[in-house]
């Protein structure tokens, strides 16, 4: 796999960096006395330029956290692997171990899973690089043994609430599990386990020191992790910025925290920052982005003018496939206000309403698709090859907030806004589901190099910057 030229800077300052760390850290090693921050001095010598926000982990020792500022569709899995390789080879310095990649919807959970686990697809073969062909990909519910982490690249995938104690589902990752006892002393080795928490002081114990057996350490898949001490992945990682998400994270005890997102809070460590304009550079994003506010009142209004927006790019398609025989077909994204069974009460728009209004204008049924956590009407196109073939016939796709982050179709091409988000990262999440252009190359049709969002409300200016909409 060829890597774009912005690639290729973001591996070359991630390599940089590395390189300082592994140096100051182990000078650090070498003098304890000093107290050296050895991911703030490694900081300084990369010459960054931007602030850094050090970090500690969950027994009191600095935890280098970076993040990569990649705009939407330009590969961040693909970034993503080729850190991990780094780390392993710059700083970690071996082919094993744990890697914890965390993930914050379930969608994005299993397209990231299907992925690593195709042997055939070049992200795998990217992880099997690093681990001569050693890659075990995990997820929370497998059981996994020592032997298991010292002789592969164990990528354990988890989903965000699964690495919080957020609420009771999270918690049984914390809870006591027999299938990683070969991780902790024998339960009546009393010294074996005073010995574990004096070296890893933040695991979670039954019982107080006072008991018969002392402090009896869980045998949790959370201890698990603590104790093997992961390189965690963070993909969109400006979900993981609550208090709490935080503080779960670093008492994770993790060698490293590589963040990716297309929209990092004020205070993420930002090593790399590549711009929406490197990406338009390399054939990756569709822009212009032209954005159409409609004055009236009446959602129908906007929608009917996406749709002959979505018909126009559909016949150009239709003109260049017969030129090229490369197939495209144009689909718009609607965002609607409700989506729920018992939610259409006639004054939010429902998506059954604009279901409706589109048959009524004659649609065809079967281009219609609802995407919510209640109905998911594209998800039988996944095992076909997606939404991209041509026996898929889908046009429109009817959601709330179910593609705003990790939904991938580059055929997305016209997004219709029917709600008021108030929220910058929101609406700069959801237009990036339609910047991605299809096969990553150009069409030199004007319109089909082109992106288009339609609103129903007076409250665009900000969509008109176009570094906004891309950085």
């Amino acid at each position: 796999m060829k890597l774009k030229e912005y690639q290729e800077r973001t591996i070359a300052e991630v390599k940089g960096f590395l390189e300082h760390l592994a140096t100051w850290r182990d000078r650090a090693a070498k003098n304890p006395d000093l107290e050296i921050s050895f991911d703030v001095k490694a900081w300084e010598k990369a010459e960054v330029g931007r602030s850094y926000l050090p970090k500690k982990d969950g027994l009191g020792r600095p935890l280098p956290v970076f993040c990569l500022k990649i705009p939407t569709g330009g590969g961040k899995t693909l970034l993503a692997v080729k850190t991990v390789d780094l780390v392993h080879t710059f700083y970690l310095k071996r082919q094993t171990g744990l890697v914890v990649w965390i993930v914050p919807t379930l969608q994005i959970y299993r397209q990231t899973l299907q992925r690593l686990k195709d042997r055939d697809d070049p992200y795998r073969q990217h992880l099997d690089m690093v681990s001569a062909g050693k890659t075990l990909i995990l997820e929370k519910s497998d059981a996994f043994t020592p032997q298991d982490v010292d002789e592969h690249l164990s990528v354990l995938l988890l989903m965000l609430p699964s690495a919080s104690r957020a609420n009771k589902e999270a918690l049984r990752m914390f809870k006591d599990a027999g299938a990683f006892q070969a991780f902790f002393p024998a339960e009546e080795d009393k010294d074996g386990h005073a010995a574990l928490l004096k070296r890893v002081k933040n695991l979670d114990t039954f019982e107080t020191e006072d008991a018969y057996w002392g402090r009896q350490v869980k045998t949790s898949l959370g201890n698990t992790i603590r104790v093997l001490e992961p390189l965690i992945i963070l993909d969109e990682g400006h979900k993981a910025y609550s208090e709490q998400a935080q503080d779960t994270l670093r008492n994770l005890n993790p060698c490293m925290i590589v963040e990716l997102t297309a929209t990092p809070p004020k205070e993420a460590n930002k090593l790399v920052v590549i711009s929406g304009d490197e990406l338009h550079k390399e054939d990756m994003i569709k822009l212009d982005l032209r954005v159409v506010n409609k004055a009236s009142t009446n959602w129908r209004d906007t929608m009917r003018a996406a749709m002959e927006r979505r018909d126009d790019l559909e016949a150009k398609a239709h003109d260049y496939e017969a030129n090229t025989n490369v197939y495209i077909r144009p689909i718009c994204l609607v965002q609607v206000e409700r989506t729920g069974k018992e939610q259409r009460d006639g004054k939010l728009i429902h998506a059954e309403a604009v279901r409706e209004y589109l048959i009524g204008q004659g649609v065809q049924k079967d281009w219609i698709a609802v995407k919510s956590s209640e109905l998911d009407e594209i998800k039988d196109f996944d095992d076909v090859g997606g939404l991209m073939v041509r026996e898929c016939p889908i046009r429109y796709i009817i959601t709330k907030h179910a593609l705003q982050e990790g939904w991938d179709c580059s055929f997305a091409y016209v997004l219709t806004v029917l709600t008021n988000p108030h929220s910058r990262t929101a609406m700069t999440q959801l237009v990036g589901r339609i910047l991605r252009q299809p096969y990553a190359r150009k069409t030199h049709i004007p319109a089909l190099d082109e992106s288009y969002v339609y609103r129903s409300e007076e409250h665009t200016s900000e969509l008109q910057s176009r570094q906004y909409l891309v950085c």
